[in-house]
């Protein structure tokens, strides 16, 4: 998965929160968007501040946005990202968003830290390939080994409205979910868990040709857009809010 620099800094992780961008008011704390360029040949989008758009309007949700580079950009595409700016580890994290659409177009929402921040690569994704959206490709990477994936059938199209996607990370399991129904579960100690803390990213890009087999290949007119209504994150043990609560009511706390 293609992530961003940030502040290397290294903190203990942050605790719970809840952003929504879908409800007007300002900026929601704790984020930041990306603008630089990746130097490898299988990122094909440049990440930039114009590809970040919130709508003014209330009800209107975040959009991050695929679209051809200008012939300066050197890269094919401008692409959005948007990052946490702490560190997170285990518990359980949530999105609401819709996926976008098209041949050779990725929109994701996962947790990453690396080479950049002092650390071995460790990486927890939902991926959403654009030639697919009726599917989910799940991954993990722990210590910088890129670990099997896996193609989910989720019974919906993703690109057509948002749904909730979300993962519990454990010391000993990870546990995927589209619309509170689990999809995959790995458990230690036959499977490598994650175990370093990372930050959480969202974004829309295209892969080069060594991804084509798996991602398909964006034509050079290629447009799309990913949307995100809501993120949340909550450590084990914790009582807290979630993006989920608006659509279940009150959480039990027992759950």
């Amino acid at each position: 998965m293609a992530a961003l620099p940030a502040d290397r800094a290294t903190a203990e992780p942050e605790g719970a929160f809840l952003s929504r961008f879908d409800e007007g008011g300002p900026w929601p704390e704790g984020w930041r968007i990306s603008h630089f360029a990746v130097n490898a040949s299988h990122i094909r989008a440049l990440w930039t501040r114009r590809s970040v758009i919130r709508p003014g309007t209330g009800d209107a949700p975040l959009e991050l946005w695929l679209h051809p580079a200008p012939p300066e950009a050197q890269k094919d595409f401008l692409g959005g990202e948007v990052q946490r700016r702490r560190r997170t580890h285990y518990g359980h994290y949530e999105v609401e968003m819709t996926a976008a659409p098209g041949d050779g177009v990725i929109s994701s929402f996962f947790t990453y830290t690396g080479p950049y921040f002092g650390d071995p690569q460790d990486e927890i994704d939902f991926e959403f390939l654009g030639r697919d959206t009726t599917k989910v490709w799940i991954n993990r990477f722990a210590k910088g080994e890129k670990l099997p994936g896996r193609w989910i059938d989720l019974g919906f199209d993703a690109a057509a409205g948002p749904h909730l996607y979300a993962f519990d990370w454990l010391p000993d399991r990870l546990v995927w979910y589209a619309d509170g129904r689990e999809i995959h579960r790995i458990e230690a100690p036959e499977h490598a868990i994650p175990d370093i803390p990372g930050r959480i990213y969202i974004n829309i890009w295209t892969g080069g040709p060594g991804q084509a087999q798996w991602s398909g290949m964006a034509g050079p007119d290629t447009r799309s857009v990913a949307r995100y209504n809501c993120i949340s994150y909550r450590p084990p043990g914790v009582d807290a809010p979630m993006c989920s609560d608006r659509e279940k009511g009150p959480r039990d706390p027992d759950d």
